[in-house]
C-alpha cells in the first residue's frame, strides 16, 4: 500500500468528551474522519461516538486486530481494555457506559454537556495513576504487538507501544517497512 493510501487508526480519546448533538460545532473534524483511509477505536473521553449519526465515520470496536508491515498481527486498542491495577476504570466501564449510552440517546444538549465535565473532572479520581499494560500481554492474545494509548506515558518495545500524549504536538506514530518511530510535527 502507497504510503497516501496508509490507513489511518485513531485510538480513542481525539475528543476530549464525546456525546451526540456536538456535530454542529465539530463539522469539520467529523468531514475530514470520513475518509475512507481513518479508522476510529474509541477511548474513553470518545465512546459514545459509536452513537454519532455523523456519515462515513467508521468507529472500530475497542480492540481490533489489524496486519502491519512484514505481516504482523497487531492489535489496536485505546488502551482501557488491557490494563491491570484500574479498577475504577473497570466498574466505569462495565457498568457506567451502558447507562452513559443510553443516556447520551434521551437526554438534552445541557444535561449531556454536564455529564462531561463531569466525567472529565473526576477521570483523575478514577484512573489509578500505576495502572499498566503487561508487556507480555501480546504474546496471550496471539499478536505480535499490541499499539494503544490511555496511560498518558510512552512505552516503546517490539511488543508493546503505548503512546505518548500527543496532545497539540503534531506528532503520530508511524510504522512501516523501516520500523515503527514518533514521526514529528512537519
Amino acid at each position: 500500500m502507497k504510503e497516501q493510501e496508509s490507513p489511518i487508526y485513531i485510538l480513542g480519546d481525539l475528543f476530549d468528551y464525546w456525546f451526540t448533538g456536538i456535530e454542529p460545532v465539530l463539522a469539520d473534524v467529523l468531514t475530514a474522519l470520513s475518509s475512507p483511509r481513518v479508522f476510529v477505536i474509541p477511548g474513553n473521553r470518545d465512546f459514545l461516538l459509536a452513537n454519532s449519526s455523523a456519515p462515513g465515520i467508521r468507529v472500530l470496536g475497542e480492540e481490533e486486530i489489524v496486519h502491519a508491515p512484514s505481516s504482523r498481527r497487531v492489535l489496536l486498542a485505546h488502551g482501557h481494555t488491557l490494563t491491570e491495577g484500574d479498577y475504577k476504570f473497570k466498574v466505569l466501564h462495565a457498568l457506567g457506559w451502558p447507562v452513559l449510552r443510553l443516556l447520551d440517546r434521551v437526554l438534552n444538549g445541557a444535561s449531556k454537556e454536564r455529564i462531561a465535565r463531569l466525567m472529565v473532572s473526576s477521570s483523575a479520581f478514577v484512573r489509578a495513576p500505576r495502572a499498566a499494560i503487561d508487556p507480555s500481554l501480546a504474546s496471550r492474545r496471539g499478536v505480535d504487538t499490541i499499539i494503544c494509548g490511555h496511560l498518558h506515558r510512552a512505552f516503546l518495545s517490539e511488543r508493546l507501544i503505548v503512546l505518548p500524549p500527543f496532545f497539540d504536538t503534531g506528532q503520530w506514530l508511524a510504522w512501516d517497512e523501516r520500523g515503527y518511530r514518533i514521526e514529528p510535527a512537519v
